[in-house]
C-alpha cells in the first residue's frame, strides 16, 4: 500500500520574502529536503508556506554586477510535481519586475529543468550575453563539467 501524497491546492497557500529573523526556518526546511544551504543574512529569500508549513523555497543571491543568481530553489519532496515550483518562482519573478531598481535574475539549471525555466519567461543565454560576475561562474561549473544550462529572465 503506497501512502498518498498531499494535494497541493493553489488557493491556500503564501508566499513570502523571508527576513532575518526567520531565515533558521528556511535553513531546516532545506536540512529536511537533504539540502546543505545555509541562507546568508543578504540573501533575498522566498518560501511558499501551505497549512503553515514551508513547502518550497528559493534564493536570490546579489552579485557584483548588481543582478541576481536564483539558487536552490527546493520542493518537499511529497509536494513535486503539483506546480508549487511555479508558484514560488512565479510570484519571486514578478517582485522583480515591479522592484523600484529593477534587475535581471539568472540561474544555471538543471539539462532537465531547462523547459520548467523557458515556460517561467527564462530564455537560455550564452556567457558574452551576460554581465562578466554571472559568466564567471557559469565557466567554473563547465570547467566542474556540471552541465548546467546558463539561463536568464530579463527584465532590463
Amino acid at each position: 500500500m503506497h501512502a498518498e501524497l498531499p494535494i497541493f491546492d493553489v488557493e491556500n497557500f503564501t508566499v513570502v520574502r523571508v527576513n532575518e529573523l526567520r531565515l533558521r526556518l528556511v535553513n531546516r526546511f532545506y536540512s529536511s529536503c537533504n539540502y546543505n544551504v545555509k541562507c546568508g543574512r543578504l540573501d533575498q529569500v522566498y518560501s511558499l508556506s501551505y497549512g503553515g508549513e514551508i513547502i518550497a523555497a528559493a534564493r536570490l543571491v546579489s552579485q557584483k554586477s548588481g543582478h541576481l543568481l536564483l539558487r536552490n530553489l527546493c520542493v518537499a519532496p511529497a509536494m513535486r510535481n503539483q506546480g508549487v515550483a511555479t508558484q514560488l518562482v512565479g510570484k519571486l519573478l514578478n517582485a522583480l519586475a515591479f522592484a523600484e531598481i529593477p534587475v535581471n535574475c539568472y540561474c544555471y539549471a538543471l539539462p532537465h529543468l531547462k523547459n520548467f525555466y523557458v515556460s517561467l519567461g527564462f530564455k537560455h543565454l550564452l556567457p558574452e550575453h551576460v554581465p562578466e560576475d554571472i559568466a564567471e561562474i557559469h565557466f567554473r561549473n563547465c570547467a566542474r563539467k556540471r552541465g548546467w544550462i546558463l539561463m536568464g529572465f530579463i527584465i532590463i
